[in-house]
């Protein structure tokens, strides 16, 4: 074997080598962005999860809101547009994660059947014409475009689980109970 062939040998090591290492690099890059994108999800997850959580300790007058938010008192107005703009927020990060390719189209759609169906109350509703003022452009128009599509007959968020409208209901009663005993003799 000549020298010139010992180098040319060396050559085609250097490229396989090389080959074989931007061929791992690769790969490593791509595990990366899988392991990124399954963390993105989980995080976006437990904040929908932690936001279910907070509905099921929601006081009752808060809860009310759903029905009517205009005519609920200031305390209650306030508990319950921060409640409702945390997971507008969460959608909102859900619809940018998605565009940018974090999110499966399934949880997509789970979160944002959400946020419609939490849109879709008659509270809910006459909280969006406030809410979307400070909400970001881009998911506002989206909301507002996909409420447009929706059929009036499609379960609210108060359908969405059977307890959401019982509860509703055992706080309106409550409240009437509570009014009861207020009047003049």
């Amino acid at each position: 074997m000549t020298l010139e062939s010992i180098y040319f040998l060396s050559q085609i090591i250097a490229v396989a080598a090389i080959i074989g290492s931007l061929l791992f690099v690769g790969f490593q890059v791509q595990q990366s962005r899988k392991m990124e994108r399954a963390a993105a999800q989980r995080e976006l997850l437990y904040r929908v999860s932690d936001f279910t959580r907070h509905y099921a300790e929601m006081d009752p007058k808060v809860a009310l809101c759903f029905l009517d938010y205009e005519n609920a008192d200031s305390s209650s107005q306030g508990r319950f547009g921060a409640y409702v703009s945390e997971f507008i927020f969460i959608t909102e990060a859900a619809f940018s994660m998605r565009r940018d390719g974090f999110f499966t189209e399934g949880t997509w759609q789970g979160i944002e059947g959400g946020a419609l169906a939490m849109l879709r109350t008659p509270g809910g509703a006459q909280w969006w014409e406030y809410g979307k003022r400070y909400i970001g452009f881009e998911i506002v128009e989206h909301l507002e475009r996909r409420l447009g599509e929706i059929d009036p007959d499609t379960p609210d968020f108060l359908d969405l689980v059977p307890s959401f409208r019982k509860g509703i209901s055992e706080a309106e009663a409550q409240g009437e109970r509570a009014t009861e005993g207020t009047g003049s003799d």
